[in-house]
């Protein structure tokens, strides 16, 4: 009997990847479910709709103005954010049609005329608001 020269083959160790994919979708389909999506928040505005404007005569608006530098004018007079509520609700005392308008320069913080919003919303009988914005062309005569 010869001896036959064995080699003993020592067989790789592989990791069976058949089943990755299924893993990792179950994993991706787990972390969709469970996760949670934040939502956009914005201004929360109820606008006319289309065709529903109204034109307004200029007596009957409060006018409140934000320059560039985001200063805020009641009127001609410069106010501080906190003064607007007594103001407004001042103003609307006076007469309850009054239309609050907020003119912001379009180079004025986002945020001041958020401050100014939320200062005339603080007032409850301010329940006409109108937005708009100052064009710099505008602000500077052209």
């Amino acid at each position: 009997m010869a001896l036959v020269d064995k080699k003993i083959k020592q067989d790789e160790v592989e990791i069976p990847t058949a089943s990755m994919s299924d893993i990792a979708f179950l994993l991706i389909i787990f972390f969709m479910t469970t996760s949670v999506f934040s939502r956009d928040k914005g201004l929360k505005l109820v606008l006319p709709e289309k065709g529903q404007e109204v034109k307004v005569a200029s007596e009957n608006l409060i006018k409140i103005a934000i320059n560039p530098q985001g200063e805020v004018f009641f009127g001609d007079e410069p106010v501080t954010v906190s003064q607007i509520p007594e103001k407004v609700k001042a103003k609307l005392a006076e007469n309850p049609k009054y239309v609050v308008l907020i003119r912001t320069n379009e180079l004025a913080p986002y945020e001041k005329m958020i401050e100014v919003l939320d200062a005339v919303k603080s007032v409850p009988e301010a329940k006409r608001i109108s937005l708009s914005v100052i064009k710099t062309e505008q602000a500077q005569g052209g």
